[in-house]
């Protein structure tokens, strides 16, 4: 449950502290004072999307923090969400809404994504605010409503899996059918792809080894006229430089022992006159490469341009076509294959079809049995809040082929809506035709009442809830919020004496300015100062001694209701 909630610069509030146990827990205040926004900063922690304009005016940032006590399953399936244990059972989620609009997340200290927050969330707070009740004017709410409380949400998110990948399947066959010619088109257009590079026997790095070729032959004569020139001044004329090296090592050779130096030199004269032999041996490779059959270097030619002919054609270099070529097949492969697999898709679609229908019909028995016990139930709270003769049915009807996908949509084969009577002899109707506001809060408490014995969230928070109703009634309600706390936190936002009196805690929402600031704070109000909130909400001006009485009288009935309290 959550045991703590600080707010700072958030709407009016500057800095705000909410101390809460265990029980009902009860808000009050006058309209504007800002209770507004702390039930806004339990949306804050539940990850909701919230707008930037919310933080306080003068201010960059708004920090709401809460505090949780975890035990039991809840604290087992966090940790199964977080992947992660909790130290003491205590979890601290703590979120930042910056005036840019980007907000930032932590649990436990932990920089986390709101994603993450959304799963957990639901484990811990629920707000059920004003239109909460309006939800149920929508079938397809009823029907969320319906398997929240009988446990099928798992099933059907398992079924929407399904038959979402069915329809991606049907779609991927729909794309195939269509694109029947195109495929044909796309073939015949990678087949002349493939063709051609292939009859082009494309070798890495061919391309530049001609042009290296092809740039030495143009070069062929001045070439040549170099190597004679080269050959003259390091060999055949007169005291070429071969014979000049080898002089020298003659010369000296008989001093070599005189001097390393000496030595040396003849090593190193000895030495380049192999070196320059190889060298120019190396010429006479050059000479016949240059040497080349006319009809050899025309082929060359006609290969090189080739080659340039396909990069212009393609354009990309020769490494790239080699690629391209790879790309072609595969895509090739990919078309033909597509129209290959047709038949073997879809008979697997219509195996998919049959499970989920067979899925879909194990779900419409399961809510026909849930909707008996939920109706059973909830006559019971309908009961004590002055609705005994109020009858509630469900009509649930299967999707029509023409409405839904194979008579199924992605919740399952059915369409679910409630029906309320809330007076003998009258017909049963749509809720939304026939109850009016006041009824309506009711039935939604009742349901929930109803869900919360099954529902896996610790907090529950009700803003006013009371909507509507009169303080006869507010005493009835007061109670079954009680109840609803035997179980659960309960935190309720009343403007009802008759409801605040059953809270095991009360606290009081004040707006308070000094001319220039306005600023909203909480406290708890206990003892006489309780009794006093009580008696101004009865009279909504003033205390009087009549009504602090009266305030004293609410509170020993709720204590003597079945609770704790003590005024």
């Amino acid at each position: 449950m959550l045991v703590h909630l600080s707010v700072d610069d958030l709407g009016l509030i500057e800095h705000a502290e909410l101390e809460m146990g265990p029980g009902l827990q009860v808000l009050t205040g006058e309209t504007g004072v800002g209770k507004s926004m702390l039930l806004a900063s339990m949306a804050i922690l539940r990850g909701e999307r919230t707008r930037s304009d919310v933080v306080r005016t003068g201010c960059d940032k708004a920090v709401v923090r809460g505090i949780f006590h975890l035990s039991g399953s809840t604290l087992v399936r966090i940790c199964e969400h977080l992947g992660s244990s909790i130290g003491n059972g205590e979890l601290i989620i703590e979120r930042e809404i910056h005036r840019e609009g980007r907000s930032r997340c932590r649990i436990d200290g932990q920089e986390t994504t709101t994603t993450l927050l959304k799963r957990v969330a639901p484990l811990l707070i629920e707000v059920i605010g004003q239109g909460h009740a309006l939800t149920l004017l929508r079938p397809g709410a009823q029907l969320d409503f319906l398997d929240r409380f009988g446990g099928l949400l798992e099933q059907r998110d398992e079924h929407a899996l399904g038959w979402r990948e069915a329809r991606e399947l049907e779609g991927r066959i729909h794309h195939l059918e269509q694109g029947a010619r195109e495929r044909g088109d796309r073939c015949l257009y990678l087949e002349h792809i493939i063709e051609e590079l292939e009859s082009a026997g494309l070798v890495a790095g061919q391309r530049s080894s001609l042009e290296k070729d092809l740039e030495l032959l143009e070069e062929r004569d001045a070439v040549l006229e170099s190597i004679n020139s080269v050959r003259q001044r390091f060999r055949e004329q007169e005291n070429s430089i071969l014979d000049q090296l080898g002089s020298t090592e003659r010369d000296l050779r008989g001093l070599s022992s005189l001097h390393p130096g000496i030595a040396n030199l003849v090593e190193g004269c000895s030495t380049a006159s192999i070196l320059i032999e190889d060298a120019l041996q190396s010429l006479s490779d050059v000479e016949s490469d240059l040497d080349l059959d006319p009809e050899i270097l025309e082929q060359k030619r006609k290969r090189f341009d080739q080659l340039v002919t396909l990069e212009q054609r393609y354009h990309r270099e020769e490494p790239d076509l080699i690629e391209y070529l790879a790309q072609c097949r595969q895509q090739l492969s990919d078309v033909v294959g597509a129209a290959e697999e047709l038949p073997e898709l879809k008979e697997g679609l219509q195996r998919r079809i049959s499970s989920l229908q067979d899925g879909v019909r194990q779900l419409h028995d399961a809510r026909l049995e849930v909707f008996q016990k939920l109706a059973t139930i909830t006559a019971g709270e309908l009961q004590d809040l002055d609705l005994a003769k109020a009858r509630l049915e469900g009509n649930l009807v299967p999707i029509s082929s023409s409405d839904g996908w194979n008579g199924m949509d992605d919740k399952g084969g059915d369409r679910f809506e409630l029906l309320f009577c809330a007076n003998p002899g009258e017909p049963l109707r749509s809720i939304a035709d026939v109850a009016s506001s006041g009824e309506l809060s009711r039935l939604m408490l009742a349901l929930q009442r109803t869900l919360a014995g099954a529902s896996g969230t610790d907090t529950l928070i009700f803003d006013e809830i009371d909507s509507g109703v009169g303080g006869r009634l507010g005493a009835v309600i007061g109670e079954k919020l009680k109840q609803i706390g035997s179980d659960h936190q309960v935190l309720c936002v009343t403007h009802l004496p008759q409801v605040a009196c059953h809270g095991a805690r009360h606290h009081r929402v004040i707006k308070e300015t000094d001319g220039k600031v306005t600023r909203t704070r909480v406290e708890e109000v206990t003892g006489d100062d309780r009794v006093k909130e009580l008696a101004l909400m009865l009279r909504g001006d003033r205390a009087t001694e009549r009504s602090l009485e009266e305030a004293r009288e609410m509170l020993l009935e709720a204590a003597n209701a079945g609770g704790e309290l003590t005024p």
